[in-house]
């Protein structure tokens, strides 16, 4: 008899615990075919010293394109790329400036003209102000495909602040 009121005592209590799991899901009417919609708040925004942390900006030591421009603006070239550069083939994530070098977080695709802008990568824009050149430098990759993806970003982001 004692193991019989045992065995009834922990199913009540599981059956319990079910019921609580099923009202904390689906809410109190225990209906399956309810929808709740959920939103998420934000718990933390990066700044962007924390951005470049994530980035790996130590990385970026490969260059990819430079050129001259003569009237280079750091602070114009930003503006173009977040607001007026529309490429089909990557898109911009985050831009991020210190002194005379842009911080540029891009979402792409392998191969560069791909559908699924799965990848990400970040690519540093440095003006140097003795010549009036612009270099784009990324981290340095082992695959033939991503290094070409690499040099095509480059020179579209280049081609975008010309």
């Amino acid at each position: 008899m004692e193991v019989l009121g045992t065995l009834i005592t922990i199913i009540s209590i599981i059956v319990h615990i079910v019921q609580k799991v099923n009202q904390s899901s689906y809410g109190n009417d225990n209906s399956r075919s309810s929808y709740r919609d959920v939103t998420y708040e934000v718990v933390h925004e990066f700044t962007p010293q924390e951005k470049l942390e994530n980035m790996n900006i130590d990385s970026l030591n490969i260059c990819y394109k430079t050129t001259g421009i003569i009237g280079f603006s750091i602070e114009n070239a930003r503006r173009t790329l977040l607001n007026k550069y529309v490429q089909h083939d990557f898109y911009i994530d985050d831009v991020i400036i210190r002194q005379n070098c842009m911080y540029i977080k891009v979402m792409h695709a392998i191969p560069f003209n791909g559908r699924n802008k799965c990848y990400g990568a970040s690519f540093s824009m440095n003006f140097m102000t003795v010549n009036n050149g612009v270099a784009v430098y990324g981290s340095k990759k082992i695959n033939a495909d991503e290094e070409l993806v690499f040099k095509e970003i480059a020179n579209e982001l280049i081609n975008a602040v010309s």
